[in-house]
C-alpha cells in the first residue's frame, strides 16, 4: 500500500492531528493482512471502502498507516512480505496490543528487520560482486559477470566490476569493453540498474548491447541494440539509440554525437571483437594511433604524410599486428616503412 493506493480518498480528516482509538488500529491492521496476502478478492476490496467511509476515524488511520508504509518504501519488494509477517503476528497477539505506542514499537521492529536484512544480503548474497579484470596489449577477453552480464575487454583495458543489493556497476579504467547486459532475473528487488562510469561520463544500460572506448582525451559510446543514458555531470542526460554513437571529450561534459549524416564515421567501432580492424579513408596519422593499441611498438609517423588516408580490413589476431598493417599499405601508399633504432617510422617515398 502507498500514496498510489486504488482506494479513493473520500473524507478530508487529517490524519496527523487525529488520535486513532485502539480498536480502529486493530481492524486497520486485520485490514492490512489482507490485502498483503496476495489474494484478496474484489469483495474483500469493497469491504475495505465500506469500512473505510463508515468513520472519518477509519480514513484517518488509513491514511496515517500509508504514510508509515511510504517509509519502506525505498526496501526491496520482496522484502515486504516480512512487514505483513509483523503485521500479522500483531494481528494474533492484539488482544496483548492495545496502545499506540505498541504498535509503533511493532513497526519499528519490522524497519529494523528490513534494515538487517538488505545489510546482510548487500554484502554476502550471491548476486554480490567485487571483481577486476585486465587485458594486455594485443589480448582480449570475455568474462561472464554474476547477474550473467557478457563483458569483452579489447586490448591493454581495465575494468572493476562493483554488484550490489540495487545496483550493478563497471568501472572502465581504461581501454575499451563491449557489453552485453542481462535481464538480472536472479535479482530481490527486480532488474537493477546497470552503470558504466568512464573518465568523462557515467552511461546506464536500459536493456542493451553497446561498447565504450574510454581514451585519454576522450570516452566513445557505441549503441547496437536498445538504448544507453549518457549522464554528463553538468548537463541534461542524454539517450543514445541503437546504430548510434556519442563522443564525450576531455574538459567538454555535452555528449556530442558523431555518426549524423554529415559526419561519416571512418572506422568500424565494433569489428574489434571480431579480431579485425576495418577503417575507411581514415588519416594515416589516426590510423597508426589506433593500430598501436594492438601491439607495444612505436610508430613514428611523418607529418608530410599524415594526411593520406587509408582503407581496409586489417588483422589483429596476427603475431604481429602492426607489420602486417603496413605492410599493406605501403603496397597502397607512396609510403616507405623503416626500422630506426626501436621505433618504425613511417615517411614519404622518395622515386
Amino acid at each position: 500500500m502507498n500514496s498510489s493506493s486504488p482506494f479513493p480518498d473520500n473524507h478530508s480528516t487529517s490524519s496527523d492531528s487525529v488520535d486513532i482509538p485502539p480498536e480502529v488500529y486493530e481492524a486497520l491492521i486485520s485490514w492490512s493482512v489482507k490485502l498483503n496476502s496476495g489474494i484478496a478478492s474484489n469483495e474483500v476490496m469493497q469491504q475495505l471502502r465500506n469500512w473505510r467511509a463508515q468513520n472519518p476515524l477509519h480514513e484517518a488511520a488509513w491514511q496515517k498507516l500509508n504514510k508509515i508504509e511510504q517509509h519502506f518504501d525505498q526496501f526491496p519488494i520482496t522484502s515486504k512480505p516480512i512487514v505483513t509477517e509483523t503485521f500479522s503476528i500483531a494481528d494474533q497477539q492484539k488482544s496483548a496490543l492495545t496502545t499506540r505506542r505498541r504498535r509503533l514499537k511493532v513497526l519499528s521492529l519490522a524497519a529494523m528487520i528490513i534494515t538487517a536484512t538488505t545489510l546482510f544480503a548487500n554484502q554476502y548474497a550471491p548476486w554480490h560482486q567485487d571483481a577486476h579484470y585486465a587485458t594486455g596489449i594485443g589480448k582480449r577477453e570475455t568474462v561472464i559477470l554474476a547477474d550473467g552480464t557478457q563483458v569483452m575487454l579489447n586490448t591493454n583495458s581495465e575494468i572493476d566490476v562493483n554488484f550490489s543489493l540495487f545496483k550493478r556497476e563497471i568501472i572502465l579504467r581504461h581501454g575499451e569493453i563491449y557489453i552485453e547486459t542481462s535481464k538480472d532475473k536472479e535479482s530481490l528487488v527486480g532488474r537493477r540498474s546497470f552503470l558504466v562510469k568512464a573518465e568523462h561520463t557515467a552511461l546506464e544500460a536500459i536493456g542493451t548491447k553497446f561498447s565504450v572506448n574510454n581514451q585519454t582525451s576522450n570516452t566513445k559510446l557505441y549503441v547496437t541494440e536498445g538504448v544507453v543514458e549518457i549522464q554528463p555531470n553538468h548537463y541534461a542526460p542524454v539517450r543514445a539509440y541503437a546504430n548510434e554513437s556519442y563522443a564525450m571529450l576531455e574538459g567538454t561534459s555535452a555528449p556530442i554525437k558523431i555518426n549524423t549524416t554529415d559526419q561519416v564515421m571512418n572506422m568500424d567501432p565494433m569489428a574489434w571483437i571480431g579480431g579485425v580492424l576495418v577503417v575507411k579513408q581514415m588519416r594515416l596519422d589516426e590510423f597508426v594511433t589506433e593500430l598501436s593499441r594492438y601491439q607495444d611498438i612505436t610508430i613514428i609517423c611523418d607529418a608530410d604524410v599524415a594526411h593520406l588516408k587509408v582503407s581496409g580490413v586489417f588483422q589483429l589476431n596476427q603475431e604481429e599486428p602492426v607489420g602486417h598493417a603496413l605492410k599493406a599499405i605501403s603496397r597502397t601508399l607512396p609510403v616507405s616503412i623503416d626500422k630506426k633504432n626501436r621505433a618504425v617510422v613511417i615517411s614519404k617515398k622518395w622515386h
